[in-house]
């Protein structure tokens, strides 16, 4: 045609194909059916429940890292120390992720 878009009648096809569950999990991830969390296992809990025991988990977590942060931030003559406490945190942060490949030859983001 005029527009230079050819020949309506040859279509393209395309194809989608969906990974198996087992395709898409991480190496070291052993079963999707196992759930435990910190050596506990939350297999007996439905979904929902599950859920939200995680999260509380890491709401607690979060909340126990703040006050150990506050409570660093309030010894005496500390204050200034906070962006070298924040590199710190980052470099150890960098390093166990990259320990953390290396065990798990997970080299997918």
């Amino acid at each position: 045609g005029k527009f230079g878009l050819g020949n309506y009648s040859s279509r393209k096809h395309i194809s989608i194909s969906v990974p198996s569950s087992t395709e898409v999990m991480s190496p070291h991830i052993k079963s999707v059916e196992e759930l435990r969390v910190l050596g506990i296992n939350l297999n007996s809990f439905n979904t929902p429940t599950q859920f939200f025991i995680c999260v509380a988990g890491v709401f607690l977590f979060y909340l126990i890292y703040g006050y150990l942060q506050e409570l660093i931030f309030s010894v005496e003559g500390f204050k200034p120390f906070g962006w070298y406490l924040t590199l710190v945190q980052f470099g150890f942060y960098s390093l166990f992720g990259l320990v953390e490949l290396q065990l798990t030859q997970d080299k997918r983001r």
